[in-house]
């Protein structure tokens, strides 16, 4: 292994970030990159910001800082302070720089900020639902943060779902923790903060892995776990010129309402369809004979969205020919 004096690794930094850009499409290469910074730990980092729709699905649409709608392409870069909002058929895919991945489904809007002291990225949800897989990190403190209209979400590695739901917000972890409060720290004590506070934070509440939280301005804030998700137990399809794939799903107990999502990739950055349903028989139509992942789950009493269950099928309507 070679070690290079600490005088050198900011300039060798920006080397290894600017050769790492080539790879991104042609749009994103057209915005010049943050330069990248040594953190806490003396490792260089990525800047996570712009980031770059990775996955599109449907209609959507990016607005910069003034709110000046463009429709949505797959290689567009969102910076800071600018919106992406999808329609109600919709689904988005965004890469961060520093490797995370956020996922926004149909009906969806959040705005991206930048706490530049810390290269700390957050994401305002200002409607619907954003799925975060957020790469790990190994300083002591957040390191991506996601704002909802009741609370702040701090977290430095995970999966998880949060929504906005009326007056409240709806978080569910499927891997890692998150932390949960609903003050949010000036800008100025953000800027200031530069080593990590010890100790319990007054009012954070940790969400483990298949966790829940429904949280409002006032009450508790108490983790439930989530329902594990439901088996797949058969399938059928319908011939005619637009063929239906109907899924049949064992009863869950507890379960109150049903989820299924079809992708084209096991990450599910490229969803290409989903479905709700009170009854556990999921219908999906307009799909093309391909090898898809399929993605159940299932709502409790409280609203919860529980753990997710994977299937990889072929489907093969009857009305259609494999080319």
């Amino acid at each position: 292994m070679t070690f290079f004096p600490c005088q050198h690794r900011h300039a060798l930094c920006v080397l290894i970030i600017t050769l790492g850009a080539v790879s991104l499409p042609a749009l994103a290469r057209s915005t010049p990159p943050r330069a990248p910074y040594i953190d806490d730990n003396q490792l260089c980092r990525a800047q996570p910001l712009p980031a770059v729709v990775q996955h599109l699905t449907g209609e959507a649409w990016k607005l910069d800082a003034k709110g000046v709608s463009s429709v949505l392409t797959e290689g567009m870069v969102i910076d800071e302070q600018e919106s992406v909002k999808t329609s109600t058929s919709a689904f988005v895919s965004l890469l961060l720089g520093d490797g995370s991945r956020i996922v926004l489904p149909s009906s969806s809007q959040v705005r991206l900020h930048l706490i530049e002291e810390q290269a700390i990225p957050r994401v305002i949800l200002e409607q619907g639902q954003v799925e975060a897989y957020v790469i790990k990190r190994a300083s002591d403190y957040d390191r991506f943060q996601i704002v909802t209209p009741v609370g702040v979400l701090g977290v430095r590695g995970t999966h998880f779902r949060v929504r906005n739901d009326g007056e409240q917000s709806v978080l569910e972890v499927l891997n890692g923790q998150v932390a949960v409060n609903r003050d949010e720290m000036p800008p100025s004590q953000q800027a200031a903060k530069k080593k990590p506070v010890i100790g319990p934070v007054a009012g954070e509440v940790k969400v483990g892995a298949r966790q829940g939280l429904v949280f409002k301005k006032q009450g508790e804030l108490k983790p439930v776990e989530l329902l594990d998700p439901p088996t797949l137990v058969g399938q059928d399809g319908q011939k005619g010129d637009s063929p239906i794939w109907t899924l049949f799903l064992r009863p869950l107990p507890g379960a109150q309402r049903y989820r299924a999502q079809v992708a084209t990739d096991k990450e599910f950055m490229n969803i290409k369809q989903e479905n709700f349903s009170s009854k556990p028989q999921m219908r999906f139509t307009g799909l093309k004979a391909s090898f898809y992942h399929v993605r159940l789950s299932a709502y409790d009493e409280q609203g919860l969205e529980g753990a997710t269950g994977v299937y990889d099928i072929f489907y093969y309507p009857p009305a259609t020919r494999v080319q």
